[in-house]
């Protein structure tokens, strides 16, 4: 893919992404790309796009998957990932994107949240976006919801996350003190990727 294309291709999903009714979300798209550029400096222009595009449903209101249509919150992650996948192949289907391409892309999005072995790219966007999550997202979470719901989410996040993510998320500090004491006591996870044993 020609940089000058992936630029407006990364122009057009942050145009979306800014105007989403979450504050956090444009900033967590930028950070998860960040992210996945110091754990693989080498990313290929897919996984930078994927790691911008992969919450792009919740920016769009009138076509964001709602939790509360889930029993199950796995199901629900796996539903909003696959919407994200949706959408972003559509903006794709506007440029002059090789089709394999496209299809690495939507993949990498429609997977991002659980990850699957043997994929290296998907194994650090998932960490990316875990280790984003708590870096940005988990403040205005906690600002949002009740402590028992952030402690899940907070639990939920860490199992999903790899020994790797863990280690960078330990050391991340909030101006919540209460946040911090959280964190400290749930970020000593040693079985990753558990987050299928969760439900709510």
């Amino acid at each position: 893919m020609h940089i000058n294309l992936q630029g407006e291709i990364e122009r057009e999903i942050g145009k979306i992404i800014s105007k989403s009714p979450l504050p956090e979300d444009y900033e967590h798209a930028k950070n998860v790309k960040e992210w996945v550029l110091r754990l693989k400096p080498d990313a290929t222009e897919q996984l930078k796009i994927a790691a911008l595009s992969h919450d792009i449903e919740r920016a769009i209101p009138e076509r964001k998957v709602k939790r509360e249509n889930f029993k199950d919150y796995n199901e629900f992650k796996k539903a909003h990932a696959i919407n994200s996948g949706r959408i972003i192949k559509e903006i794709l289907d506007n440029y002059p994107v090789d089709d394999k391409e496209k299809e690495r892309i939507k993949f990498l999005v429609e997977n991002h949240e659980f990850g699957e072995e043997g994929d290296e790219e998907l194994l650090v966007l998932v960490d990316s976006d875990v280790i984003s999550f708590f870096q940005i997202n988990l403040p205005y979470y906690a600002e949002r919801n009740p402590k028992e719901e952030v402690i899940f989410r907070l639990k939920w996040g860490i199992a999903r996350a790899s020994e790797r993510a863990i280690s960078i998320i330990k050391n991340i500090k909030y101006k919540n003190e209460e946040l911090n004491q959280l964190l400290r006591r749930y970020a000593v996870s040693k079985n990753p990727r558990v987050c299928r044993l969760f439900t709510y």
